[in-house]
């Protein structure tokens, strides 16, 4: 098979490709999203002052959560909830929500410590200055102090949300459904294809990589316009 042949079937494959990228973008927003509201949460139970019992008992639970989940690889935390915490979403017929919960579980532990950390970059005194103004804690935190840690770290979470969008890749090692029909993330459509046809099996591979290389920059040109936005903002 010459190379123009291999390009012709890829063409021929291009709609079932396009399928996959949506799918594997779909799955990626949805434990984004996730994930940044955990991470928000978790982040909040890090900061808050200990004096209450129950924020004590939080602060504990979170800090093993963090701890297990970076600690572990994130194909190994998507097969174990595949197949025991999530086995009823498994059998549904849509079971989409596998990945985005699995993922999203993912990268609130990561999201968690980007925000503490942009929430210890903010100065103390604004905290002092929402409490003097008569906000309790908790709104201080959600108007005064959150957005402001958003902004600090915006390049950071984009970081993170373009690792998410690579490893979203692994999803190719459980069963995709949607209306009780077999689907494939990006990855596993360029395997399923490329076995079907040897021949084009690296073609199929490069194409793929490249498809992710392309949905990176965009992230980034996006990263680079709010970044310049939230400049704009302050100036």
């Amino acid at each position: 098979m010459t190379f123009a042949d291999k390009i012709a079937k890829l063409w021929e494959l291009r709609g079932l490709f396009a399928e996959s990228l949506g799918l594997s973008l779909l799955i990626a927003f949805g434990a984004v999203v996730l994930g940044f509201i955990i991470g928000v949460l978790l982040a909040v139970v890090r900061i808050a002052p200990k004096t209450n019992p129950v924020i004590k008992v939080l602060d504990k639970i979170a800090v093993v959560y963090i701890t297990v989940i970076r600690g572990t690889p994130t194909l190994v935390q998507l097969l174990i909830l595949y197949n025991s915490v999530l086995v009823s979403f498994k059998r549904m017929p849509t079971n989409l929500l596998v990945p985005i919960i699995a993922f999203g579980i993912n990268s609130g532990a990561y999201m968690a410590e980007i925000i503490r950390s942009g929430i210890s970059a903010v100065d103390t005194g604004q905290m002092e200055a929402g409490r003097s103004l008569g906000l309790s804690w908790i709104t201080t935190m959600r108007k005064v102090i959150i957005p402001q840690a958003i902004k600090t770290v915006v390049p950071t979470i984009f970081n993170e949300i373009i690792i998410l969008v690579k490893e979203t890749s692994v999803v190719s090692y459980i069963v995709l459904k949607v209306n009780s029909e077999q689907k494939w993330d990006l990855l596993g459509m360029a395997e399923k294809q490329g076995l079907a046809t040897p021949a084009c099996y690296l073609v199929f591979l490069f194409f793929a990589a490249i498809l992710y290389l392309a949905v990176v920059m965009l992230l980034t040109a996006l990263q680079h316009f709010i970044e310049r936005r939230l400049k704009k903002n302050e100036r």
